[in-house]
């Protein structure tokens, strides 16, 4: 591939993950409070909310191993894409508890296919370059979630809020046919059946990316938990409408966007990616703990900015870690299997705040979501080890967890 076929591929690929990330997004400021509209209790909202997780840890791992098998990433993307037109058109015809389920679940499914997303970006850059492409790519992210959330912002406050769900269909859509003009990089290695079972139980077998599996669940759990599910709630009793639940969000967004552009240049090189995370967890622990007793918002404006930094210095560098290093032909089925164990935290972290709310209250759901916080930096600092290799300043491999 010549330098400018390179490059095309780069800007169209980062395009379409924008695109991905609006159509899985759109609509995520707005669906507690939808659901809260329509009379749903926090427990059954909590379970829409993380229905998505749920579907994403079934998902996920099997799609990494399918893909290997086939080696045609580009057309499970573009499953992925059509199966989140078709849930969220059906929410929007028949708004209830029941099809916000099922959009949320089939949303789950498209997520999913991330994984993929994530290992074909990393493919054009080659091996040892893996850790930056999926930080850059983790730019992607933040982008298409926040012009999701901004436009899903306006057409809700013109519209209403289930309007939001056709800004995700129509990014899907756009994004569906820009597939067809893109180039997937073939992986040369030609796997067995019995290859592919060895690739499976190394990966499950490996406690580094066990270990980094569950510390990102954490990580989700925080986020989805509070961000997308009970931050809104404490922002709606605080007076917040649609735009301001919306710009909520982007707080999140833009604040842990820049933190994620950082993390290459500037994080790594200056604190090392154990370090970055830790300082990513800790102040996770923070914000979780004074979100249900910020009495305006401005301040929870703030607390979101710099939950949206906390989240990116933590979850960037545990991605980075789970397929840096790792042979091409062997990271789609490592990388889904990462994402399928960290989904859970999708699922759980809404389900557990909805459960607590109801059992005991809000503000000790966020208590212990920061106490969990607390727990993965400890942890982190304590049983993940790293080593520099040539003069790079970045850490570039893991050592065996301690």
């Amino acid at each position: 591939m010549n330098k400018v076929h390179f490059q095309s591929n780069i800007i169209l690929f980062f395009i379409i993950t924008v695109l991905f990330f609006i159509s899985i997004s759109a609509f995520d400021p707005f669906i507690s409070s939808y659901a809260k509209d329509l009379g749903i209790a926090p427990a059954v909202i909590g379970s829409v909310m993380g229905v998505t997780g749920l579907a994403s840890m079934f998902f996920r791992f099997p799609l990494g191993i399918f893909s290997d098998i086939l080696n045609k990433r580009r057309l499970i993307i573009q499953i992925g894409l059509l199966i989140t037109i078709i849930g969220w058109l059906i929410a929007f015809i028949e708004p209830n508890a029941a099809t916000l389920y099922l959009a949320k679940f089939l949303d789950g499914v498209t997520g999913a296919t991330w994984v993929l997303y994530t290992v074909m970006f990393a493919s054009y850059f080659g091996v040892h370059n893996s850790a930056k492409a999926v930080a850059f790519l983790t730019l992607a992210d933040y982008i298409g979630a926040l012009a999701g959330s901004v436009i899903g912002g306006i057409v809700a406050n013109s519209y209403g809020y289930s309007y939001s769900f056709l800004v995700a269909v129509i990014a899907a859509a756009i994004a569906f046919v820009l597939t067809f003009f893109l180039e997937e990089k073939k992986v040369l290695v030609k796997k067995k059946k019995q290859d592919i079972k060895q690739i499976v139980k190394e990966q499950m077998t490996d406690k580094n990316l066990w270990l980094l599996s569950l510390l990102a669940i954490i990580a989700l759990m925080a986020s989805f938990g509070m961000r997308v599910t009970f931050t809104p709630l404490v922002a709606r009793d605080l007076g917040a409408d649609a735009i301001a639940l919306s710009w909520l969000s982007n707080t999140f967004l833009i604040a842990g966007g820049i933190a994620a552009a950082l993390c290459g240049g500037f994080f790594y090189k200056k604190l090392g990616l154990v370090n970055t995370a830790v300082l990513g967890a800790a102040l996770q622990c923070v914000v979780a703990i004074l979100t249900p007793f910020t009495p305006n918002l401005l301040l929870l404006f703030g607390l979101q900015a710099f939950s949206g930094i906390a989240f990116a210095l933590n979850f960037t560098v545990l991605m980075s870690l789970s397929i840096m290093n790792i042979p091409e032909h062997k990271q789609s089925t490592r990388m889904g299997f990462f994402q399928s164990v960290f989904s859970f935290g999708m699922f759980f972290g809404p389900v557990l705040m909805g459960i607590l709310t109801e059992a005991f209250s809000r503000s000790f759901s966020f208590i212990i979501i920061g106490i969990l916080s607390a727990f993965s930096g400890i942890i982190i600092k304590l049983f993940i080890k790293t080593k520099t290799i040539g003069n790079q300043s970045s850490v570039s491999e893991i050592d065996q967890v301690g």
